[in-house]
């Protein structure tokens, strides 16, 4: 594994469009307003962190998110284009935090700070397995 702290301070913005897979449903009056969900933005969000640590990584590790904090601030519509920022805050042993922002132009949507932590891939399917049998 090459040094963690060298990602402290490395960052990754990624501009999307939010589709019809990230919309809220949980309320049947709600969903013809085709807003974005909060755990769809989240899993950009996440996803963006994945694609900043994973080549700091061995083939034989993954990051996994294993703690989140998040705040929703404001609505955004399904088909809008938004950008994804991404910034490594804190490096601990296996544990990496990140912060992580949806803007749509000068509005913030959402804002998450979380954890990811590095495992072996080995490990996560071994567990995996023994979970399920």
């Amino acid at each position: 594994m090459k040094s963690l702290e060298q990602l402290l301070g490395t960052s990754k913005t990624v501009d999307f469009t939010i589709d019809e897979s990230m919309a809220w449903r949980e309320d049947r009056e709600m969903e013809i307003l085709e807003l974005a969900s909060t755990s769809g933005l989240c899993a950009q969000v996440f996803h963006v962190g994945y694609d900043l640590v994973q080549p700091f990584l061995d083939e034989d590790q993954v990051s996994v998110v294993i703690e989140a904090n998040v705040r929703h601030l404001s609505p955004i519509r399904v088909g809008e284009a938004v950008a994804v920022g991404v910034k490594v805050i804190g490096v601990v042993e296996n544990k990496i935090k990140l912060r992580g922002v949806v803007m749509k132009g000068e509005t913030k949507i959402l804002e998450v700070e979380f954890v990811r932590a590095v495992i072996s891939r080995n490990y996560l399917r071994r567990t995996a397995l023994e979970k399920t049998t």
